[in-house]
């Protein structure tokens, strides 16, 4: 019984012990010194010794900051057992500093050779001093103030320098994914090699790897400094960014066996060159056919030029039949922004030759020049594609059965994704389309709605040689992985051929859902005019499902 009690007071005082609070008091022999170190504030409550000396080591760089320079203090001394007492003198206070730069003030960012700082500022100055070394270049430089002197009651220092060499970029290495394309690594180093070296062209270089969607980085650039070169190392991650989608069916109509479905196929960097290849056919079995591919080649022969070829065939039921052709030569400014400047023609065949005014062959031919801009957010796995915009412009001519006729179009296409916070965000599309010509048929004007127009409408069921849209979603994300979004979308469309003007509405809703092997797509819109009130019978429903490898 007796070591039971004995062990319960052992424990108790070992206890009281932990839990025991040390206490600092830090004062002046002058009362006003002692209200000054006051209004700074320390932490009086610690729970060791080591914690008093590191709350005394800071209110010392705190007094230092704001012109005490001639402090001193006395040792710590135990008053009691939790009670622990510090005396400072703090000596004059200097208000200002004269800092003498010397004849290179202009390349530190001074504006004179003397600079008149007050002391609470001076901390600011010196970080500013080397920023401004290494935005020019100088990213090992350092900096310090000596000499300190009292001269009239003025403190002086001179600002000592240590700048060594002018770093530019001299080489980039690329580590993780060897074979990423010798083109792309040719024209970065080009757009580099030799620039000014610091953080601004650091983050813009890894940037510019973030622009490609067929790799990602493992980590930061890495940055080797020798005697006299800059080397960066990059470390990148071969991606999946190739999409499918689609479904062939068939049916049989008057003994015929006919292909109906679709497929959107996007390959990207398949053969590791960086290049594009997409190929789009959709067929309902009756009324259209659709099929498109084209092709994009980055940096040939390791130059920032590109070229890019399309083909697309469209068929309208037995009335008509379009074939168009396409290639562009490109600059690319980086691997996302590219100017291009083409030809393109389209022969198109009147199926039940009825040659009239409105609907007959023809053959077209435009000189081209575009702009495609696509921004990328890799942060996020639902709206990777931040902004993009697409405009063009065209002018040729057209031959026709009733004779030759200039024409010129024009076509923009923005998108751009607003975040509102990390769970809201609102997308805003805009489709426009305007073809210029004195006489207009039916088979070249421009067909719009569907999925991926107008939402609402069958797809390329309108048509018009003037549209334009703004189509918009608000929304809203549960996690990474899932999305529910609203569909408000507006258009406007003039088809001469018929002296026909309207307006669209298209209203719905749709969810997407992320998995590790694509993103699943659901949709639901109707779709009416100005003359059309609303019918759930109108409504479409596309379900999509697009796998990634």
């Amino acid at each position: 019984m007796k070591n039971c009690i004995l062990l319960f007071l052992c424990l108790l005082c070992f206890q009281t012990v932990l839990g025991q609070e040390l206490h600092v008091k830090i004062k002046s022999e002058k009362a006003s010194e002692t209200k000054t170190i006051d209004s700074i504030g320390y932490t009086k409550k610690h729970s060791n010794a080591k914690l008093i000396t590191n709350e005394v080591q800071v209110l010392e760089q705190k007094l230092l900051r704001i012109g005490y320079l001639n402090q001193t203090k006395e040792a710590i001394t135990k008053v009691n057992d939790t009670l622990f007492e510090v005396k400072m003198s703090l000596g004059q206070q200097q208000k200002f500093i004269h800092i003498y730069i010397g004849e290179n003030f202009e390349l530190l960012g001074a504006s004179n050779t003397t600079e008149i700082k007050p002391i609470h500022e001076v901390e600011n100055f010196m970080n500013y001093i080397l920023k401004t070394l290494e935005r020019k270049g100088y990213s090992l430089a350092k900096i310090q103030l000596v000499n300190f002197k009292t001269t009239n009651n003025e403190l002086h220092a001179d600002l000592k320098t240590d700048i060594e060499i002018k770093r530019t970029l001299d080489d980039l290495v690329i580590n993780g994914y060897e074979k990423f394309p010798k083109s792309h690594t040719k024209n970065i180093k080009r757009i580099y090699r030799n620039k000014v070296f610091n953080q601004t062209t650091l983050k813009s270089l890894s940037d510019d790897f973030d622009r490609f969607r067929f790799v990602k980085q493992l980590k930061s650039p890495e940055i080797l400094f020798t005697k006299d070169s800059t080397k960066v190392y990059v470390y990148l991650e071969k991606t999946k960014p190739n999409t499918f989608d689609g479904f062939v069916g068939f049916t049989n109509d008057k003994k015929k066996l006919i292909f109906n479905g679709y497929l959107d196929l996007k390959l990207q960097n398949i053969l590791n060159g960086g290049e594009k290849f997409n190929i789009y056919w959709k067929s309902d079995g009756k009324d259209q056919k659709t099929f498109d591919a084209n092709i994009e080649i980055p940096y040939i022969l390791q130059s920032p030029l590109g070229i890019k070829a399309q083909l697309n065939i469209f068929k309208q039921d037995s009335i008509f039949q379009n074939a168009k052709t396409g290639i562009d030569l490109g600059y690319y400014f980086n691997y996302n922004t590219k100017v291009y400047l083409g030809y393109q023609s389209t022969e198109s065949s009147d199926i039940q030759n009825t040659n009239s005014s409105t609907l007959s062959d023809f053959n077209n031919s435009f000189f081209t020049s575009h702009l495609d801009f696509v921004a990328i957010d890799n942060n996020t796995i639902l709206f990777p594609e931040k902004t993009a915009v697409f405009f063009k412009l065209g002018f040729g001519k057209r031959d026709a059965n009733l004779g030759s006729e200039s024409q010129f179009f024009g076509n923009l296409n923005l998108s751009h994704n607003l975040y509102l916070n990390k769970k809201n965000s609102i997308n805003i599309r805009s489709q426009n389309f305007y073809l210029n010509s004195n006489t207009y048929i039916i088979n070249e004007l421009f067909r719009f709605g569907g999925i991926n127009s107008i939402r609402g409408f069958n797809e390329n069921s309108l048509q018009g040689n003037t549209f334009g849209s703004v189509l918009t979603e608000y929304r809203y994300a549960f996690n990474d992985g899932i999305y529910l979004h609203s569909i408000i979308d507006y258009g406007y469309y003039q088809d001469k051929t018929s002296n026909l003007s309207n307006s669209l509405v298209g209203l719905g809703f749709g969810f997407g859902l992320a998995t590790k092997n694509g993103l699943l797509n659901f949709v639901y819109a109707n779709g009416s005019t100005k003359d059309q009130t609303i019918k759930l019978s109108n409504s479409i429903v596309h379900l999509s499902f697009k796998a990634r490898f």
